[in-house]
């Protein structure tokens, strides 16, 4: 069994019977490109060195310095809305891109369902939990 995990940043809420704790996953070559463009702190990069894990809040965004260019807020609430509409890939995890376009944008388009993030190949679960000492 290999572990996938999202290629591309992702929002997905915190499990099935929490669906209104909304997480983002930031793979490191994101994060690292926002680290340089000043919108992460770059301490960020040192204590997690595979990517990050956030709540889609502010205090969770203003705990690592991150700016993704729409308020958490705003992306919390879009999320919900596309939830509540059925507009989310099953597995409730939706490409970060896309969602916050719609967030900027502020609307849904009707029977449009936003795209899944990329995915990784997958790991051996002992390299992924190595990772995370």
């Amino acid at each position: 069994m290999k572990i996938r995990m999202p290629a591309t940043r992702a929002c997905y809420p915190s499990s099935r019977n929490e669906p209104h704790r909304l997480l983002c996953w930031i793979p490191r070559h994101e994060l690292e490109q926002l680290a340089a463009e000043g919108r992460v702190d770059a301490k960020t990069l040192e204590y997690y060195p595979s990517g990050l894990e956030v709540r889609v809040s502010r205090e969770g965004f203003e705990e690592f310095g991150l700016d993704l260019g729409v308020d958490p807020e705003r992306l919390y609430e879009a999320y919900q809305a596309l939830r509540q509409a059925r507009a989310l890939p099953e597995s409730g995890y939706v490409a970060g891109a896309h969602l916050e376009e719609v967030a900027k944008r502020g609307s849904i388009r009707g029977g449009h369902i936003l795209p899944e993030p990329e995915w990784t190949d997958g790991q051996d679960p002992r390299v992924v939990m190595g990772k995370m000492q």
